[in-house]
């Protein structure tokens, strides 16, 4: 499930999107629109990039029920998306991206429980 979602507009156009996740494998994604590739951070901290990642298909990804069965079905070990394997994130750079994800699913379940208290005092 995408928790969050930065837009980095550059030259007035989308210079890179990251996103953060709900996820038990994926952590974050960074992708970049103009040269169609995706950096995926998994929750080990290996991070890969894929080619050929259209616009259309990286916002179905984000957009899904499951960006890891996503994954796993049209990008993972795909032909026309090669992948390299690119860096690996420290331990503290994971801990810091879960301690974001954790923020990020506390606020919106507060935001939530709130919206069922302003739902029920509408009487």
């Amino acid at each position: 499930m995408l928790l969050e979602r930065k837009e980095i507009v550059e030259n007035n156009e989308i210079g890179y999107i990251e996103s953060i996740f709900k996820s038990e494998n994926i952590l974050k994604t960074t992708y970049f629109p103009q040269n169609q590739r995706l950096y995926v951070a998994f929750s080990r901290g290996h991070t890969y990039s894929y080619a050929n990642i259209t616009p259309e298909m990286y916002v179905e990804f984000e957009n899904c029920d499951s960006q890891g069965k996503y994954f796993h079905k049209y990008i993972n070990n795909k032909p026309n998306h090669q992948q390299r394997r690119e860096f690996t994130l420290y331990p503290n750079e994971v801990q810091g991206i879960k301690e974001n994800i954790d923020d990020c699913i506390r606020i919106a379940e507060e935001n939530q429980f709130d919206g069922q208290l302003n739902n029920g005092n509408e009487d």
